[in-house]
């Protein structure tokens, strides 16, 4: 039974530096450089800011955006994340709702947010596709937004970090506590006089 709570220990400790360290990673990228887009194993990794692809995608989820390759096809019905002509830093996730073909290739697609009741104003051009919707991480995007904020810091990195050196403190300490009560008892635990 020890040696089951040992192993769960471990691997416990393992999955929180792992955890922490990937919401570090993404926090930090993104202040680090926010005209770039964070990454993370070749997928780009976004926050959720507006309501619009409710229910399908809500704010604050994180949306894992797989990049587009050059000769992929992109469907009615496939939700696309993709710079707006207006700002190019700002990206938007949306839902092909049409393409119009010109000369027998897809020429731009129709866009639409599933709350939203009318189709987007400006169509998109695969130029300004960044990639396909991958998956979703719900609502962990309010924790990445909070740990770019100087409480959140605090609170998410170095708070859990020293929990982490504590309790290997009081680990030592057992260890220590341990071995003198073996020696101690290894010595018959008295002294003659």
């Amino acid at each position: 039974m020890k040696i089951l709570a040992k192993i769960l220990s471990i691997g416990l400790t393992a999955f929180m530096l792992l955890l922490i360290g990937a919401v570090v990673v993404l926090a930090f990228s993104g202040r680090r450089s926010p005209d770039r887009i964070p990454t993370l194993a070749g997928h780009k990794v976004l926050t959720v800011l507006s309501g619009s692809m409710e229910p399908a995608i809500h704010t604050g989820d994180i949306v894992i955006v797989r990049p587009l390759d050059d000769n992929e096809e992109i469907k009615e019905g496939d939700i696309i994340t993709f710079r707006t002509q207006e700002k190019a830093d700002m990206l938007i996730t949306h839902r092909v709702m049409g393409i119009i073909i010109i000369n027998g290739a897809p020429a731009v697609y129709v866009t639409k947010g599933d709350a939203n009741d009318a189709q987007d104003l400006a169509t998109v051009a695969r130029s300004q596709v960044v990639g396909t919707y991958a998956w979703r991480i719900p609502y962990f995007g309010y924790l990445v937004n909070f740990l770019r904020k100087p409480l959140g810091i605090i609170l998410g990195v170095v708070l859990p970090g020293l929990i982490l050196i504590a309790g290997e403190v009081r680990t030592i300490w057992q260890i220590l506590g341990e071995s003198e009560a073996a020696k101690n008892s290894e010595g018959g635990g008295t002294r003659e006089a």
